[in-house]
């Protein structure tokens, strides 16, 4: 089912398309001035957290792959120049998504655009200043303690504060998506499935791409990362749906499948089959926010025709047809179809 909303820009296609290269090749560019930026003063950062990291007093850390030096400074100066250019990225996203947004989404992806680089930020500080120093000096101790003449690799503690950074901020991502969906009403237990899939999906990818030299480390890890997204976001994606959606289905003297919603609004009164057989959404006709839940509806739904019980508000329903021509409107039970 095909719906253009009132709000939606008529432009073309290829109008959005256009648009879209163009913000991302500003990021791009963008990114790259201040990931060079990052690079040219890399080497005091990485010094202050091998300081930080280092588990021992004495002299026990070596740099074993200077090649992987270079590479990994070139990550970690990407890596922040990425962080850096968040506020860019967020107002880029919101200029672009929010024309094409309903009521809800629109706040929906306001608190995935606030509360993502807030939990980022806060979790990355709490894991490089707290939890790795002290996971590092605890694995120090423990090899002391057996005898050992620990020697480290520079590289290794680095990267592998790198990769728990990286999968940490997937989570948060995908976590911030997932609540925020479902604290504004986009997600609960009947379109769960669609949110899992297109969150989850675009998470693995992203994930084994960054393990790709890595293969069964990095199976592992997008298991694990989506594992703990499904585990934070079970509250929401298992929530009771907003609306008790009732699709009747019947045949046509050509035997082809008919589906209905019979939706109740209220607003007057009349005849109505019962709230067994009907969806319920009191005054639909004059909230703008039951409306777009009703859209959303017609959209996951799809049915072929819609009966409107106690409703007197013609104008809204003709707006729907107007929206929707293949979607069969009938108001009262009457025979005339908006």
């Amino acid at each position: 089912m095909n719906l253009h909303l009132d709000g939606d820009s008529s432009a073309r296609i290829s109008t959005h398309t256009n648009e879209l290269i163009a913000r991302s090749g500003i990021l791009i560019f963008v990114w790259v001035v201040v990931t060079i930026t990052w690079l040219l003063n890399i080497d005091g950062l990485l010094e202050f957290f091998v300081a930080i990291f280092n588990p021992c007093s004495e002299s026990c850390l070596n740099l074993y792959n200077p090649e992987k030096w270079s590479e990994l400074r070139w990550i970690i100066a990407g890596f922040l120049g990425l962080i850096c250019m968040i506020p860019i990225i967020n107002l880029q996203i919101w200029s672009f998504s929010k024309p094409g947004l309903t009521t809800s989404e629109k706040k929906m992806l306001r608190l995935i655009l606030i509360l993502a680089p807030l939990l980022f930020l806060l979790t990355s500080y709490l894991t490089i200043a707290e939890l790795l120093p002290k996971l590092y000096s605890i694995g120090h101790d423990i090899h002391s303690d057996y005898g050992f003449v620990a020697k480290y690799d520079a590289v290794s503690l680095i990267y592998f504060a790198m990769t728990i950074l990286w999968i940490q901020t997937l989570v948060i991502v995908a976590s911030s998506v997932m609540i925020c969906a479902g604290l504004t009403g986009n997600l609960d237990s009947s379109n769960a499935n669609w949110w899992r899939l297109r969150v989850y999906s675009f998470t693995s990818l992203v994930s084994i791409l960054s393990h790709y030299d890595k293969t069964t480390n990095g199976l592992l890890i997008t298991l694990l990362t989506i594992l703990l997204v499904e585990l934070i976001s079970r509250p929401w994606t298992s929530k009771k749906p907003k609306y008790n959606v009732i699709l009747q289905n019947s045949f046509t003297t050509d035997g082809e499948i008919i589906s209905t919603i019979n939706l109740f609004c209220g607003c007057t009164k009349g005849y109505f089959p019962g709230e067994d057989q009907c969806l319920s959404i009191p005054n639909v006709c004059k909230n703008i926010t039951a409306q777009e839940d009703f859209i959303k509806i017609l959209v996951d739904k799809k049915p072929h025709k819609v009966n409107i019980y106690r409703c007197n508000n013609t104008s809204v329903w003709n707006n729907l047809s107007n929206i929707s021509h293949d979607l069969e409107i009938t108001i009262n039970s009457d025979n005339s179809a908006a």
